[in-house]
């Protein structure tokens, strides 16, 4: 089952274990990739992709702004309780709050990262990947055959 940004993830069947798909959006200058991942994921995991259907490029990214706070707090929560957080760094992307999340989860134990080649922290990416153990992809297909 896939739960997308605001749904209530507390309603899951906890028998299956749960993914976070973080990684670029970028105000959509990555492809929609979570799209490929749920079609993956769904049937055996529980999907929480923050790819929000209602998202307004108007809102102001402020805590005090309630969709922005939600969102965030909801990405947050997802992360938190997620058993596994897959995280795609597109080429075309500078993804600053995916290298956040990156930088928080790295020494979970719970993250796979897909990183392009010419994504432009690649190198930073590999060196965090490798001191702390972290499974690397070149591509989403690779990660996804068993």
């Amino acid at each position: 089952m896939t739960y997308k940004a605001p749904e209530n993830i507390e309603t899951r069947d906890r028998r299956l274990p749960s993914v976070f798909l973080a990684g670029s959006i970028e105000m959509d200058k990555a492809i929609d990739w979570q799209s490929e991942c749920e079609k993956e994921l769904d049937k055996n995991y529980n999907v929480f992709n923050p790819r929000r259907e209602s998202w307004d490029n108007s809102w102001k990214q402020e805590a005090s702004n309630p969709q922005f706070n939600e969102q965030v707090s909801w990405e947050l929560n997802a992360l938190e309780q997620a058993d596994i957080v897959i995280m795609y760094f597109a080429s075309n992307t500078k993804s600053p709050i995916s290298l956040l999340e990156f930088g928080l989860y790295a020494q979970s134990g719970k993250m796979k990262v897909v990183c392009e080649d010419d994504f432009w922290r690649k190198g930073n990416v590999d060196v965090v990947c490798q001191r702390y153990n972290v499974k690397q992809y070149k591509t989403l297909k690779e990660l996804f055959i068993p």
